[in-house]
């Protein structure tokens, strides 16, 4: 995992600025990454980069004035070329350099996060064109060597305040981009915003069983003011709660006072997990563990599985639990946790300190990634819950959720 460092904000491309920060808030400093090189003391790569395994996103910045030369459809095409053609070149050539490296080399010259292999990577390209005052249509496709995503300054920001975790995110992109290449003819009627509204109307798809898609003009304001999508908005608040508990993490790693359980890059891996949760996860697991915090004078521990499949563990212990006795603690309740959900292989906990006013609070981070359960596993599991009493009678509550809310 790697750590992006500050930045002389002062001597950068003000639009490139703009949409790092976006990115930067989105999906975490600890993935963006501003002007990278193509080697130490090399040229510049890209203009911000996200890297978060196995999906790398290369973003091209150009902001061009458009000129008014008498003859609309020339000044266009000159904008189009600044803008859009250009950015495609500088996308396709770091994606070919980033193919052959090993690490993101940040500007300041030094190691950045490690690069996914070659061939496991996703790669998405996307260029953002400032500039056209949407005056003009914005093409986007494969321009030679693979899918670029074209997006104006309203669509970037709106994108990304809507999408704004990399699942999400990244989720959109390969959805369009397979729905493009794909057998439907399409019209595509104002912005990218529409494209999106027609997307998250649909289950997060695109329309798949029409010879022809029309995607008119206005959708995304028709969408938008929805009352299922209002209250969505309400419902997602509960989400932010684990945002504040990954950014908190993201902190303690940065600082170094994040204790690893069992080992660093397996608390790496649990990191990348939570932070990998999308909104609709996050929401369930934000309330799941405000409850819990709210609890913990009576719950000592809490299991909850995500939509996504990953099974957390919540432990809330007394102030003057030595920290590794609590590490202890977690790592083997999440070691029951694995045992007793057969078809999850990942299991992460977390642990803090019972709540008490005036004092503060630590966070323990740990995973358990168990591909495979064998029989000793199985054994060694139900000594364990015998001995400590891990879950042997657990209160199980079931709260049916829906994305957009009914009511």
């Amino acid at each position: 995992m790697g750590v992006s460092h500050s930045h002389d904000e002062s001597k950068v491309n003000e639009a490139e600025l703009l949409v790092y920060r976006v990115c930067r808030h989105s999906f975490l400093s600890l993935w963006s990454f501003m002007n990278p090189r193509k080697r130490p003391h090399g040229q510049e790569l890209c203009d911000v980069l996200v890297v978060c395994e196995p999906d790398v996103i290369i973003f091209s910045v150009k902001q061009i004035g458009l000129k008014n030369s008498g003859n609309p459809s020339v000044d266009a095409q000159r904008w189009r070329r600044k803008a859009v053609h250009e950015s495609c070149k500088q996308i396709y050539g770091a994606e070919r350099v980033l193919r052959q490296s090993s690490n993101v080399i940040r500007n300041d010259n030094s190691l950045g996060v490690l690069l996914p292999n070659a061939s496991q990577a996703k790669i998405h390209r996307v260029a953002v064109a400032l500039g056209g005052n949407r005056q003009i249509s914005l093409p986007f496709g494969d321009f030679g060597k693979g899918f670029v995503h074209v997006m104006d300054e309203v669509s970037f920001f709106t994108l990304l305040k809507e999408l704004d975790t990399i699942t999400d995110f990244v989720a959109y992109l390969a959805a369009k981009e397979l729905f493009c290449q794909s057998q439907t003819r399409a019209r595509f009627d104002g912005p990218e915003e529409n494209l999106l509204a027609a997307y998250l109307h649909q289950g997060r798809k695109f329309p798949s069983t029409y010879n022809v898609v029309v995607f008119g003009d206005g959708l995304w304001k028709e969408f938008t003011e929805k009352g299922e999508y209002k209250r969505k908005q309400i419902a997602n608040e509960d989400s932010y709660v684990w945002d504040q508990l990954v950014e908190r993490f993201a902190l303690d790693f940065l600082d170094g006072q994040l204790e690893f359980a069992p080992s660093s890059s397996e608390t790496e891996r649990a990191f990348r997990q939570m932070a990998r949760e999308d909104r609709f996860a996050r929401r369930i697991l934000g309330r799941g563990f405000k409850e819990f915090l709210d609890n913990s004078q009576t719950v000592v521990s809490r299991m909850m599985k995500s939509p996504s499949g990953v099974v957390y563990v919540f432990l809330a212990l007394p102030h003057n639990t030595p920290r590794k006795a609590r590490i202890a603690d977690l790592g083997n309740r999440c070691f029951v946790a694995r045992g007793l959900n057969k078809e999850c292989t990942h299991v992460v906990g977390i642990a803090t300190e019972r709540y008490e006013k005036g004092k503060g609070f630590s966070l323990d981070l740990c995973s358990v990634f168990k591909p495979a359960w064998s029989d000793k596993d199985q054994k060694h599991m139900e000594a364990m819950q015998e001995d400590l009493g891990y879950f042997v009678r657990p209160k199980v509550t079931r709260n049916p959720e829906d994305e957009y809310p009914t009511n």
